[in-house]
């Protein structure tokens, strides 16, 4: 029987699922989802999560432009409370990006093609007097232009947006003190739009639905 109770129940299902729908969803690119210490075996490596994709690229930096350089997963511990896991460099001191030498340059053409937004980078290793900086370009191997400020300790391991994310296809990070290492990237999906628009006229008809249902009940003999 189509009680009260199972009214209410109802629309709260319902309104739960258009609000799942019509919500931005986060997609999370670990760089080192395996928790692996050791080469990767190549100058780039592609991440996909959720089925949307990054590719990361290391670079030695000459002036701003690259030469590619092998990628290194590193998993170590934690040294003066930073992290030290993430996507670091082979061959280089801790293997981790060292200041002005190297950048890792991450391709977001795909991600952006899908519409997503907002945008972050997590960066480790940071420990005190070190920092690092986001750079944004549009041709890969090239470091480009800084976006946004300059990033020191008290960002170690915490997702710093992009700065006008979309404005470039490539966006890389580069030490600007010692060294640093990038540890996951993330963006936004965006909300779908065909659910923006009905959930005006969703909640309109559940609550005409409701209020129907409950004047019925409420008219039923004892």
């Amino acid at each position: 029987m189509f009680t009260n109770r199972t009214a209410t129940i109802f629309c709260a299902i319902l309104f739960t699922a258009f609000g799942a729908l019509s919500s931005r969803a986060s997609i999370v690119w670990d760089l080192n989802p395996t928790h692996t210490n050791g080469a990767v075996g190549s100058s780039s490596r592609t991440y996909t999560s959720s089925g949307f994709s990054i590719t990361a690229y290391g670079f030695d930096n000459h002036a701003g432009i690259g030469t590619a350089h092998d990628l290194f997963y590193k998993d170590g511990a934690p040294i003066g409370g930073a992290v030290e896991m993430g996507l670091g460099l082979v061959n280089t001191p801790s293997n981790e990006l060292q200041a002005g030498l190297h950048f890792i340059q991450f391709d977001f053409t795909s991600a952006l093609a899908a519409g997503m937004l907002h945008g972050q980078i997590s960066v480790g290793s940071v420990q005190p007097n070190e920092e690092f900086a986001i750079f944004g370009s549009n041709t890969l191997g090239t470091l480009g232009t800084q976006v946004g400020g300059a990033f020191g300790s008290t960002f170690d391991n915490q997702f710093i947006s992009i700065s006008n994310f979309g404005q470039f296809r490539f966006y890389s990070i580069e030490a600007l003190a010692d060294d640093v290492l990038p540890v996951a990237v993330e963006a936004d999906l965006p909300a779908v739009p065909e659910m923006n628009a009905i959930m005006p006229i969703a909640a309109l008809l559940l609550l005409l639905f409701s209020t129907n249902v409950w004047r019925r009940r409420g008219r039923s003999p004892a």
